[in-house]
């Protein structure tokens, strides 16, 4: 990953997570995600949030699959997170619908399940606000996602590199029509 980072610095993010930040990892482009998908730790959550250096958005917490849940969240998450001064995520799920995206998140980062989530992408691009999207890991949705404007992506299939994953990752980096950030 170092070899990629320093040939693709402007391709290349780290989505960090609060259970393994080190001081490294915040020499490269970051954002941060809150853990929610495996299990969120509140207070080393805002521990971490005291080590981040200008991230790219920090991800409010979220219920994977669940719209009603995570506003509720954010309702009481966000205002916890807005001192730090970094910009807001917020997850849209499973029933969230353009409409219901609060006013005051900075960033869109599109979770959910699987199909919810490939077949509504592109209702949340279009809405003036930059869009991430979580979990993708293969070229053909890496594609997608940049077809339908969105800002940047992750997959942690990228790190694992497999040869398949590895080749179709550089190849796709070493081309010029690339606009996705890649996490």
């Amino acid at each position: 990953m170092r070899e990629l980072f320093e040939k693709y610095p402007d391709k290349l993010a780290l989505l960090l997570n609060p259970r393994n930040i080190t001081p490294h990892q915040l020499n490269f482009r970051h954002a941060m995600d809150n853990d929610c998908f495996n299990q969120f730790d509140e207070p080393k959550f805002f521990e971490s949030l005291g080590k981040l250096k200008d991230p790219m958005f920090v991800v409010c917490p979220d219920v994977v699959g669940c719209h009603y849940r995570t506003i509720s969240l954010w309702k009481y998450y966000y205002p916890k997170i807005k001192p730090y001064g970094f910009p807001i995520a917020f997850v849209v799920q499973d029933g969230c619908k353009p409409d219901y995206v609060p006013k005051n998140a900075d960033w869109i980062f599109v979770g959910g399940k699987d199909p919810w989530k490939v077949n509504n992408i592109c209702n949340f691009t279009g809405i003036g606000k930059p869009v991430h999207v979580g979990r993708v890991n293969m070229v053909a949705r890496l594609e997608l996602c940049e077809r339908l404007g969105v800002t940047s992506v992750d997959g942690t299939g990228w790190v694992q590199f497999n040869n398949y994953q590895t080749r179709d990752l550089k190849e796709y980096l070493s081309g010029e029509k690339q606009q996705c950030s890649l996490f």
